[in-house]
């Protein structure tokens, strides 16, 4: 009878300690106090806020000043980007034939969302604990490129103390140490962090002299959305 309760014992002690390491995983200290059940809050694409990106971008541009002029349409127009999506970016999908040219001035709601995709896979938005701040990560990526936006991150998270490698790359460890920097502080604290170090990496750009005002504008555009899901 003693073992047989002893078993009993050990066998409830174990299950209730599954449970309360699964609650742990769940809910973590917010850097405010509150509480935030971050396995509800992954990353998501489809709660993107894509209706700010197609306000901002607006329609065809041929800026002689933005880097994507390098690239244009091969037709003389001098067009290098629409709704936000650059012709190198379309064309590296879709190709530069004639109906692929055509298709890109047309610039369907399904060709712009797959181009999207790229952006927000390349960043790995997917994997990113914070449904918010992976969406921020993601939108850094379609402003700067993946390779650009992946090194920011990194080296924001070296500011925050985590050893890691800054290659532009957004593998298992940048976002094991991201994710753990989302439980640790909390995802207003990151956010607001990641933020900052948006606004001093545009300041820091020499174009930023051309486009830097519609940047911040932009910024504080996302800013206040962010904000407003933050605060519930």
């Amino acid at each position: 009878m003693k073992l047989s309760k002893v078993i009993l014992k050990g066998t409830l002690l174990s299950i209730f300690g599954v449970l309360s390491v699964k609650m742990d995983t769940r809910i973590c200290s917010k850097h405010s106090g509150t509480s935030i059940n971050l396995l509800k809050k992954m990353g998501n694409i489809n709660n993107a806020n894509l209706d700010y990106i197609l306000r901002w971008e607006g329609g065809l541009s041929k800026h002689p000043n933005d880097s994507a002029s390098s690239d244009c349409v091969p037709d003389g127009s001098g067009v290098h980007t629409n709704k936000g999506v650059t012709f190198r970016s379309f064309k590296a999908q879709f190709g530069d034939s004639p109906e692929a040219i055509k298709r890109f001035y047309e610039m369907s709601k399904e060709d712009w969302m797959q181009i999207y995709r790229l952006y927000w896979e390349g960043i790995k938005a997917d994997d990113i604990e914070s449904d918010l701040i992976a969406e921020f990560w993601a939108d850094f990526a379609w402003g700067s490129g993946v390779y650009g936006a992946a090194k920011q991150l990194q080296k924001f998270i070296v500011s925050e103390g985590f050893n890691i490698a800054v290659d532009g790359k957004v593998g298992k460890q940048t976002l094991s140490a991201l994710n753990r920097l989302i439980i640790m502080k909390g995802e207003d604290y990151i956010y607001l962090k990641s933020y900052d170090h948006r606004v001093n990496f545009l300041r820091g750009l020499s174009s930023f002299k051309h486009f830097g005002r519609g940047w911040i504008s932009r910024l504080k555009d996302f800013h206040n959305y962010a904000l407003s899901k933050l605060n519930g």
